[in-house]
């Protein structure tokens, strides 16, 4: 067992009685995640989820920092920081970054990246088209709403690289897991995603 709180595959907080290992928790061991493990600060709820609401504004770089800070934190503690080669962020649709002013994505990402002295690729990964918010969607049409929504732009840089895969938020997995996979076809080696916060299971986002 590795962690008695909460799941190392799929980041889900663990019931009092539960046990995980690296194969997974009752919850994801049946569905098999891409994703080899998921690090996360804790719940998207209270103060935590105002926090990463603040963190999303381009005004928030402060708070921002402090979240990444501590998010790098988790990954230093993990068996998996020795092995990244590579920090990359979930992209934005570029008209959604203009009007917010920032990928908050990009902005934790880099901010671990200094942290962990890792090589960040903010540019490793590009959305292909235009797609729904995901909190709008039931999960199965959150993953029809990704597929094939995410393209690779530096697939050499892939080729035999354990990647550590930055996003704010994480629900379902479904982008996650179809970035994942994208990475996958590409040669990644292993793909650890560390999200700010794993929303609790029932609840939809991304």
């Amino acid at each position: 067992m590795k962690d008695a709180l909460r799941c190392r595959r799929c980041g889900n907080r663990l019931p009092p009685a539960g046990l995980a290992t690296d194969a997974g928790c009752d919850f994801c061991r049946d569905m098999r995640p891409k994703w080899d493990g998921v690090i996360t600060l804790g719940d998207h709820s209270g103060l935590l989820q105002q926090a990463i609401i603040t963190a999303k504004q381009a005004s928030g770089a402060p708070v921002a920092a402090a979240i990444a800070n501590l998010l790098a934190s988790k990954v230093a503690e993990t068996d998996w920081l020795g092995t990244i080669d590579l920090v990359v962020p979930t992209p934005i649709y570029w008209l959604r970054r203009i009007r917010r002013g920032i990928n908050p994505a990009e902005r934790l990402a880099a901010a671990i990246a200094r942290r962990l002295n890792v090589k960040f690729c903010p540019h490793a990964l590009k959305i292909s088209r235009m797609m729904r918010k995901q909190s709008e969607l039931r999960l199965a049409a959150r993953r029809a709403n990704v597929r094939d929504g995410f393209r690779v732009k530096t697939p050499h840089l892939l080729s035999g690289a354990s990647v550590l895969l930055v996003d704010d938020v994480m629900t379902s997995g479904a982008t996650a897991a179809e970035i994942t996979g994208k990475m996958r076809k590409c040669g990644a080696a292993r793909v650890i995603v560390a999200v700010a916060a794993r929303a609790p299971r029932g609840e939809t986002g991304n």
